[in-house]
């Protein structure tokens, strides 16, 4: 490709019956400008491009970067989300078999509680049983002949007294 100054140094020989030489140089001198307009523009288009491509060579090794991350970031989720899962069917396993103890715990301590207050109801059935018994030897006691006082029999035992030492008396004498 030819440049700006290879053209504006670029002359033609004169020939006896050539071309005019101040329309030839005028047109020369309008190409050049515009071919060194369009030579800039190009120069510019192309650092424009290089620099455009740099840019998205930059940004494909971010979406590769970015990528890769997600890829990660995904096999981590669904690491963390397994490790997650198995945790809660170890914690809830620990749970059930905790659960299990405190119930079989709780089922002992009923039985026992179970069993002593069977016991206390025994040992209040016997002292029941033991009291109105008591109570009943008790009545028959109260019943019987013994406790009965019978007023004409204490007055006639009264009057025996009396008599009794009045009897005594007069032996002594």
């Amino acid at each position: 490709m030819l440049t700006p100054v290879e053209i504006q140094n670029t002359k033609f020989k004169s020939a006896a019956s050539g071309y005019n030489k101040g329309q030839v140089d005028q047109f020369m001198e309008d190409l050049n400008k515009d071919y060194e307009y369009l030579y800039r523009q190009n120069l510019e288009l192309s650092d424009k491009v290089k620099s455009l491509n740099d840019r998205v060579q930059y940004y494909a090794t971010i979406e590769k970067s970015l990528h890769k991350a997600l890829v990660l970031a995904e096999k981590s989720a669904e690491e963390t989300k397994a490790a997650a899962l198995t945790e809660a069917k170890s914690i809830e396993k620990q749970a059930y078999a905790d659960a299990q103890i405190i119930r079989n715990d709780a089922e002992k301590e009923l039985a026992k509680l179970h069993t002593q207050t069977l016991r206390l109801m025994q040992q209040y059935e016997t002292y029941r049983a033991q009291c109105q018994s008591l109570l009943r030897s008790q009545q028959e006691l109260l019943d019987s002949r013994v406790f009965q006082i019978n007023l004409k029999e204490f007055e006639a035992y009264t009057e025996y007294l009396q008599q009794k030492p009045k009897d005594a008396g007069d032996e002594k004498k």
